[in-house]
């Protein structure tokens, strides 16, 4: 590994460009296909982007018209649930323009998701980006959301959200992402896998579907373990899943969703310095062993979700609940063991009416109550209690949506009012009560019009987001409230061309957008380890997202997805530096993805895919430069029948080029702490037994 230190430090290895990745993947396409008998009759891997009409499934608000007028992409899974591990989300978003996903192999900090830049300053966790599973809400009132519950083999569609959508969604400047587990079956089935692969990692699942009469029920249970790539960097966690969908009548739709987390163990390895990674790519960081940094959460869920028809009127009422218990242990001693209680739940109201116009109205209400506590890590021991406080968060909003189609003409146009109320009374040593309100106002409005098959659209939107209760009780003293942290606001301004016929034989979508941000929210680190937020004045996000879909010979199809942009600090200073004009840490400037599918009436399935990301920016000055890298997956199952029962064996191999790279950046960390290592070469295997 070359080093190089005029201005910045660099790692000289340069992702591939457009041509050498269609070069690389279809020399491999062709040495592997030259060995196998095609058949003339095909079944396709259905786990693509969808460019057909799209549905806001977690509002339930229908839209008929073409897609183009949003950002969204749609993905169906049916045969590519037989070729994934299913350890992680970025199995399955990987191929969205205009998303990126980090760490995701830090069980401890969950991964990190940003949607056109928005998300990335997450320490850990979601940020920015709302996760809905089935209608209900994934991510806590404060915008807070956590991947380790959702259950990823028995999701049946995705929907992401891409860009400002708080007219329709509330606080998310990035994003939404909506999974909507299965439920589309019409008889019993039962679904058992076993998977391992490297690190001693393994999976156990089982899946049971029932029907009787006007009723579904779905169970679900799984069981994952792993020692990690890296030194301290183990986790175990077991998911219990349940689903009712009743008919109560033609007009009435009944859903009743459980789900429950039991993550006793995830360590965390830490972020290592450049020193520390050319010496040892695999070692942690010696505090985060010393103070045995890690992790462990419970976490229960319910939600009911009820839709009725009445002529024109479709009415959809969904309540839920969640509680989530958090153990952690940090790499410092002051306040380094993190006790959290969080309870959160809500109702919305979604009325939509079909008559002319197709519009929505909606009510929606959230709350949520944190109990937090820091106790002293005497070297992973839990010492003396040194903070206690009740954070809460309240929201309400109205709002509206709205449609119409006229000949080739299409367009939208929506609006949100919300009110949040923010409320800390810290209950250990001298009273400390404090109340922030926050009230936003949010329209949109999109436009489209069809042109001899060629969509041609355009769109505004604004958004805002909140800090979370982690943000604002992150202080210096850790204790308080930090009342100087404010909401992000943000407008969109988006233009892009698209064709969505189904009878071309390439369908693409390329969007260019410029969005502009005041109150950007990013951490930085104290020299104990403790991570802070402030406001970062203005920025401004600009670039492109291109889609291309295909189909080659009939058997072959090519999925390939690009996002080029440049998100820089307009104005931002901060104590005695200036970073105006520099760029934003850890948002790379270029991800590519390309993959190749194959299925044949023989039902085997492969897939062939290359990863590229670009360069990334460690820290607000931009004196570290992380370069960008490229990785190669295959992976590959055979439908068999044994004994009379369907058995799936799969293999997914990550990384074939044994490239170096990293799964993360910690932004702005102290003491260019800012690297954790990815794994080199690594695979998992299993079976899937369908009885």
């Amino acid at each position: 590994m070359e080093i190089s230190e005029p201005r910045r430090n660099q790692i000289f290895k340069k992702p591939l460009n457009y041509f050498q990745m269609i070069r690389l993947i279809f020399f491999s396409i062709f040495l592997f296909f030259s060995t196998i008998n095609v058949s003339q009759q095909n079944q396709k891997i259905n786990d693509t982007i969808s460019l057909d009409a799209v549905s806001l499934q977690a509002l339930k608000i229908p839209l008929q018209e073409k897609k183009s007028m949003y950002p969204v992409s749609k993905l169906s899974f049916k045969n590519y649930q037989n070729l994934t591990p299913q350890l992680n989300l970025s199995e399955y978003l990987e191929n969205i323009p205009g998303l990126v996903i980090l760490n995701n192999n830090n069980y401890a900090q969950d991964a990190r998701i940003s949607i056109r830049g928005f998300g990335s300053r997450a320490n850990f966790g979601v940020r920015g980006i709302k996760i809905f599973v089935d209608g209900i809400p994934e991510t806590s009132p404060d915008g807070q959301s956590q991947t380790d519950n959702i259950n990823l083999e028995i999701i049946e569609d995705i929907e992401v959200y891409r860009g400002n959508n708080s007219s329709l969604f509330g606080s998310s400047s990035g994003g939404v992402i909506s999974i909507n587990t299965i439920e589309n079956f019409n008889k019993d089935f039962v679904n058992i896998g076993y998977s391992s692969g490297s690190f001693n990692t393994s999976k156990k699942q089982g899946t049971i579907g029932l029907i009787n009469g006007n009723q579904k029920m779905i169970f679900f249970l799984s069981n994952t373990k792993s020692n990690g790539f890296r030194s301290h960097s183990g986790y175990e966690n077991s998911n219990l899943n349940f689903k009712y969908i009743k008919e109560l009548n033609p007009n009435n739709k009944l859903k009743i969703i459980a789900n429950f987390l039991n993550s006793p163990d995830a360590l965390d390895a830490g972020g290592l310095n450049l020193e520390e990674v050319q010496s040892d790519r695999s070692q942690a960081r010696s505090r985060n062993v010393q103070y045995n940094a890690r992790e462990k959460v419970k976490q229960y869920k319910i939600g009911v979700n009820l839709s009725s028809i009445i002529r024109k009127l479709e009415l959809t009422n969904s309540i839920y609940y969640n509680k989530r218990l958090f153990d952690g242990k940090l790499p410092f001693s002051y306040g380094g063991i993190v006790n959290l209680e969080r309870i959160f739940w809500g109702y919305n109201l979604n009325a939509n009416i079909k008559a002319g116009l197709n519009y929505d109205f909606g009510l929606s209400y959230n709350t949520q109550s944190d109990d937090r506590q820091r106790f002293m890590n005497d070297s992973g021991l839990k010492k003396d209690q040194v903070m206690g406080q009740n954070e809460n968060y309240n929201n309400i909003s109205l709002y509206f949506f709205g449609s119409k189609s006229i000949k080739k003409l299409n367009f939208s146009t929506g609006a949100r009012l919300e009110n949040n109320s923010i409320s800390l009374d810290n209950y250990f040593g001298s009273s400390d009560e404090k109340i922030k309100k926050i009230n936003s106002f949010n329209p949109s409005l999109n436009i489209s019009y069809e042109f001899d098959k060629i969509d041609f659209f355009t769109n505004f939107s604004t958004g805002y987001e909140t800090p979370t209760l982690n943000e604002l009780s992150a202080t210096s003293s850790q204790s308080g409230f930090n009342d100087d942290l404010n909401s992000i606001k943000s407008t969109t301004f988006e233009f892009g061309v698209a064709n969505f016929d189904k009878d071309s034989k390439l369908n693409f979508s390329l969007r260019l957008f410029n969005i502009l941000t005041k109150n950007e929210i990013t951490p930085y680190q104290t020299s104990t380890g403790l991570v802070l937020y402030n406001n970062a004045g203005k920025t401004i996000k600009k670039g492109l997202e291109l889609e291309l879909k295909t189909t080659i010979f009939k058997y072959l199809n090519i999925d390939y997805t690009l996002t080029s942009g440049s998100y820089k600090f307009d104005s931002f200073k901060f104590l005695e530096n200036d970073y105006s004009k520099n760029y934003m840490p850890g948002i790379p400037k270029s991800n590519q993805n390309l993959k190749f599918s194959y299925s044949n009436n023989k039902n085997l399935n492969i897939i062939f895919s290359l990863k590229s990301v670009g360069k990334i920016y460690a820290d607000n000055a931009n004196n570290t430069e992380i370069a960008g890298y490229n990785s190669i997956g295959f992976k590959m199952s055979k439908d068999l029948t044994l004994f009379q029962q369907n058995i799936t064996p799969f293999i997914s191999i990550e990384n074939l080029l044994n490239e170096d790279y990293f799964d993360n950046i910690r932004i702005n960390a102290f003491g260019s702490r800012f690297y954790e290592p990815g794994s080199g070469i690594n695979f998992v295997c299993g079976l899937k037994l369908q009885l």
